[in-house]
């Protein structure tokens, strides 16, 4: 098995505090840095083309068979009772974290791309008579019509995209192109006459956004991803055992979502795990650089102990922008799903505490012995992260938390991964948000049809809330506090939410809005405000709205008017450690085969100079893995 190593020298972007690295990545030539909207909107491919050219290249990339996304059925997180709630329409997730979806997710999903990198205003297209859903994208005083899911674009001999009413009044726009990028699973005829006759439904702002792909690597971390399923790990939705055609697609080799397209994709989905081992002796600095916060307790001889007799503690942040999955068992259950997320610790006089709510409410989690293995899949499976609190109780010394290692597994989208091709790979390693900040993101989504857990997140409760008005939940005013986790200070963040809408002629009545104020609940700023089009035909949309605080603060404070109704809220607050930077050391190693053959490629950076990776024949990518070394305390 052939190694490469490189050592550069020490420059500090990837670095931050501590010796922490904030959403480490790396970029290959043949993948868009999908961090979020802005970074996508920045590929070579399309940044500098015009509006034209730039639609149609992004819609090449996502119909492309190693870098598109692909067909399989409906994608849900939660338990809320409509689906406009529970379904994923946030781009960034489905390009990370899924990379399938169906008609009703990809055409919101390809609207929100084309109005998220500034193509221009976006909407859902409907068509019911064919049980579809696309997109279409407003520029140079007209639309133009998106399809990722069946892959179709009506493309004019000058190469400028069509609109769905001209495909409907203009036969010349159905001839087939070579490639496989119109209609190649339909009887074009038959197509063009349901287009020619079917209504067709505007929705607007059906998708959402807000989802980034923040994380924090400490001292003692490591992070792999795998191109292909790493033992029967996905996010196990109810949804996928309610048809006959799904959990026969489901239960196929390897098992799992796949696409029910194979011509359309060379994927299925792909997996990654996060394992966190910091030595908490002595002498090392991994407890300092990789606790989230602590009281009364200080590392020892024999690990974290307390500073004085009584009561102390150390929280743990387990923290990715991918979701927690689970080993599959049975699919009509979930009982015997296991090993999302692994906790094993040696310790003496300690107490193991979950939460899921950044810290405002704390479960117990048993351990029935020392060392313990305790499996939180039943709390954290289908979530994308928790805090876990150790308490010490006794006297120092004797109360101990010898060792600590957390396993944690996830689900992703090959397709978004930094694959290889065949010849030079020029790979690109990058950290940190899209405004060049080291920032940890604080994720508040609330469910509005849960009283208790809507409420614990507010500053002033609306006085107009039933949970049971499924589609008008919140009439009026409330607030949502959002606080920085200890240490650190928000520096931007986005707040969004679902709404109703008044329809047609009567949508310009609605009033819905969110404001802002920083530190104190006064003066709040109007960051938006409906404008919703006369032609919008569906009671729900999402709006969403970013902001860059001017200097960074503890506390924030979120004021949402429903008018006629707020029905989800949700915020990502991007967080600044208040440590100054220091350099450290990252370590990525690259995994693939060359005509079956093995072959591995480590880096160790100190700085984000980019490296070079050489594939004699076409590669198959296996895996990428970036880790930060742990402080052996010598």
């Amino acid at each position: 098995m052939r190694k490469v190593v490189l050592i550069l020298p020490v420059v500090p972007l990837l670095s931050s505090a501590g010796a922490k690295v904030y959403s480490p990545r790396v970029v290959s030539p043949q993948n868009a840095d999908a961090y979020s909207l802005k970074t996508f909107g920045q590929f070579r491919r399309w940044r500098d083309l015009t509006r034209d050219e730039r639609a149609y290249e992004v819609y090449k990339y996502l119909a492309d068979t190693h870098t598109g996304l692909f067909h399989m059925n409906e994608v849900l997180e939660g338990n809320d009772i409509l689906s406009e709630y529970t379904t994923v329409r946030d781009p960034i997730k489905i390009i990370n974290v899924y990379g399938y979806a169906y008609c009703a997710i990809l055409g919101p999903v390809m609207a929100g791309i084309c109005e998220g990198i500034g193509i221009g205003p976006s909407r859902t297209l409907t068509l019911p008579d064919w049980s579809h859903v696309a997109a279409e994208t407003f520029y140079d005083g007209t639309w133009h019509y998106l399809d990722i899911d069946v892959r179709a674009v009506f493309r004019r001999p000058d190469g400028t995209l069509a609109s769905m009413d001209d495909a409907r009044r203009d036969p010349s726009l159905w001839k087939r192109p070579p490639g496989p990028l119109f209609f190649p699973n339909d009887a074009l005829e038959r197509t063009r006459e349901i287009y020619v006759n079917t209504p067709v439904h505007h929705y607007h702002d059906f998708f959402s956004t807000g989802h980034t792909m923040d994380f924090v690597l400490r001292q003692g971390e490591t992070f792999t991803r795998w191109w292909k399923p790493q033992g029967g790990r996905w996010h196990h939705a109810d949804v996928y055992n309610q048809q006959d055609w799904l959990r026969k697609l489901i239960e196929e080799e390897p098992r799992g979502p796949k696409p029910n397209h194979r011509d359309f994709t060379v994927h299925n989905y792909g997996n990654g795990r996060l394992v966190y081992d910091p030595n908490l002796r002595k002498g090392s600095t991994d407890f300092e650089d990789g606790a989230y916060d602590f009281e009364n307790v200080q590392l020892g001889d024999s690990g974290l102990t307390l500073v004085k007799p009584g009561s102390g503690y150390a929280i743990f942040e387990v923290r990715t922008p991918y979701i927690i999955v689970p080993v599959v068992g049975d699919l009509g259950t979930t009982d015997d799903d296991h090993d999302a997320s692994v906790v094993e610790m040696d310790a003496v006089g300690a107490t193991v505490f979950l939460s899921l709510d950044n810290g405002m409410r704390w479960q117990e989690v048993k351990a029935v012995s020392s060392p313990a293995r305790l499996d939180l899949t039943q709390y954290v499976s289908g979530t994308y992260g928790y805090l876990l609190r150790i308490a010490l109780e006794g006297q120092p010394g004797e109360a101990v938390l010898r060792s600590l290692k957390i396993t944690t597994w996830v689900q992703v989208a090959p397709a978004s991964l930094p694959s290889l091709r065949k010849g030079s790979n020029r790979m690109e390693p990058r950290s940190g948000d899209h405004y060049g900040l080291q920032t940890r993101v604080v994720e508040i989504r609330p469910k509005l049809n849960n009283p208790d857990e809507f409420f614990r997140h507010l500053w002033r409760p609306p006085t107009d809330y039933d949970p049971a008005r499924k589609t008008e939940r919140v009439r009026g005013e409330f607030v949502v506090k959002v606080e920085a986790p200890p240490k650190t200070r928000i520096a931007w963040f986005s707040a969004g939410g679902s709404f109703r809408t008044h329809l047609h002629a009567a949508a310009s009545r609605t009033r819905n809005s969110i404001g802002y104020a920083v530190e104190e609940p006064k003066n709040f700023r109007v960051i938006y405000q409906a404008d919703v089009p006369p032609d919008t035909e569906h009671w729900h949309y999402n709006a969403d709205c970013e902001v860059k605080l001017e200097t960074p603060a503890k506390a924030l404070y979120i004021r949402y008017v429903g008018d006629p109704a707020v029905n989800n809220v949700r915020i990502y607050a991007h967080c600044l450690d208040e440590n100054p930077p220091r350099p450290t050391r990252v370590n990525i190693t690259h995994t693939w085969l060359e005509d079956g053959i093995p072959r591995r490629a480590t880096f160790c950076l100190q700085e984000p100079t980019s490296y070079e990776i050489v594939a004699g024949s076409e590669p198959e990518d296996v895996s990428v893995e970036i880790s930060v070394p742990s402080d052996d305390g010598k």
